[in-house]
């Protein structure tokens, strides 16, 4: 086996140091949208599991919807899933604590790797959600001085 010299040794690892990975488009947003369902430091964060839900029911437009029930040891939370215009679909929600009935989330963000962030708005203590693309997305509402995270939330699906 021929031995290396100090010199190309030198000059392949200066080369293998230089050539840093370039992340795909792809790769970096998935990776912000792993940064965005981080608990924010400044509030405490609650994780919702699913409890019951994807189920296909009727809506009083003549359409179809589905429905998903999440919860928190202290929160309850619906999420009502029907079809909009075209391919996207329409959201709505509402949060409630377990002890004392419905809440108004001070804001709903809807997220994911492979599409924009949506804001919710609200009606009365509903969070309305219009325009989603089908997918797998993340939705974080901010209640009180607390953030409940809804991680997996599949849309359209």
């Amino acid at each position: 086996m021929d031995e290396y010299s100090d010199e190309w040794l030198e000059t392949t690892l200066r080369a293998a140091l230089a050539e840093e990975p370039v992340p795909s488009q792809e790769t970096l947003a998935f990776s912000v949208g792993l940064a965005r369902m981080l608990p924010r430091a400044e509030r405490p964060s609650l994780i919702a599991r699913l409890v019951s839900g994807g189920q296909t029911l009727a809506t009083a437009r003549g359409g179809e919807a589905q429905q998903r029930l999440y919860e928190t040891e202290q929160h309850l939370i619906t999420l009502w899933d029907e079809a909009d215009s075209g391919a996207s679909r329409y959201l709505i929600g509402q949060v409630y604590a377990k002890e004392s009935g419905p809440l108004v989330p001070e804001s709903v963000l809807l997220f994911s790797a492979q599409h924009a962030e949506i804001d919710a708005w609200q009606e009365g203590s509903e969070f309305h959600v219009a325009g989603v693309a089908p997918g797998v997305y993340a939705l974080r509402c901010s209640v009180a001085d607390t953030d409940i995270l809804l991680p997996g939330v599949e849309v359209g699906g």
